[in-house]
């Protein structure tokens, strides 16, 4: 059996509210759901592919960069995690600020794993499909597990990274809150569209702009800093675990929608030399385990 190392924390469990970069400070105290817990780690973990698409109410082309987005969830069922990351409406964080200057921004462009094409890194989407299918080609060598639970306005999320193979370089571990669907009203949510007169485009005759749009997998918080919290080099081995808890406010936010999403990602020095290694999500209040 493989050997695990298991991070000890010793600082306690505190309920906080992320800002731009802050995180809640983690604990050794497990997650509990009921019966449920996250099992040991197998020898073999499905590749996910984190898909970061830039977007905003006020862009004509973003409806059809959601019609990509999902043409490259149904090509690969359970395999694509997207974040929609919103720029200048009603849906910004101030999170957006740090994507912006790490790997820049463009509304219907986005980021497959963080991987580059063509020496860039943000991708038109008519590149999605394509860099989706090779990234989520590769072979795993981590992966993670997600617990979580729900009392009133705080959620408790464990997040454990396994690792299947030892590697080297800096590799930070990612949690974000999303919101599978959101609505508002005015001109900070009604969504420009600029395919409203062509007959062959799903959003043809539903308005421009089309009111009450449903914005789907809006990133709504980040529960780590941005870029992360730092997995210390001792789990980076063949067996290695890594285990942390947070703890989050989650008031303003319709829980019933709300998913954790967390992903392990090496850091680079540049746009182009990041990478996501795998990624993993849950509705808020369940347990995934690992797959």
């Amino acid at each position: 059996m493989k050997k695990v190392h298991l991070l000890v924390l010793s600082v306690a469990l505190l309920v906080t509210s992320c800002s731009k970069d802050d995180s809640p400070q983690p604990s050794t105290t497990a997650v509990g759901n009921g019966n449920q817990e996250i099992s040991i780690p197998p020898g073999i973990l499905t590749q996910k592919v984190l898909l970061e698409y830039h977007t905003a109410a006020w862009c004509g082309s973003c409806p059809d960069a959601d019609t990509k987005r999902d043409q490259v969830m149904a090509a690969y069922p359970g395999k694509i995690v997207p974040v929609a990351i919103h720029q200048s409406d009603a849906m910004q964080i101030p999170g957006f600020f740090t994507i912006d200057a790490t790997f820049g921004s463009s509304p219907a462009f986005g980021m497959v794993n963080r991987i580059p094409s063509l020496n860039t890194v943000l991708l038109n989407r008519t590149q999605w499909l394509t860099n989706a299918s090779s990234a989520v080609s590769r072979n795993a060598v981590c992966g993670l597990a997600i617990m979580s639970t729900v009392a009133g306005s705080a959620a408790a999320i464990e997040v454990q990274a396994a690792f299947l193979t030892g590697l080297s370089g800096t590799y930070n571990v990612s949690v974000y809150l999303t919101e599978s669907e959101v609505t508002g009203t005015g001109s900070t949510f009604d969504q420009v569209n600029s395919y409203n007169t062509d007959p062959t485009s799903q959003w043809y005759n539903l308005g421009n702009p089309i009111t009450g749009f449903k914005h789907m997998y809006v990133w709504r918080k980040n529960i780590t800093p941005v870029l992360g919290d730092q997995i210390p080099t001792v789990f980076l081995i063949e067996g290695g675990l890594f285990k942390k808890v947070y703890t989050v406010d989650i008031s303003g936010f319709n829980k019933d929608k709300l998913n954790v999403v967390a992903f392990i990602n090496k850091v680079g020095t540049t746009a182009t030399t990041h990478e996501v290694m795998n990624v993993q999500t849950a509705p808020i209040g369940t347990l995934k385990n690992w797959d």
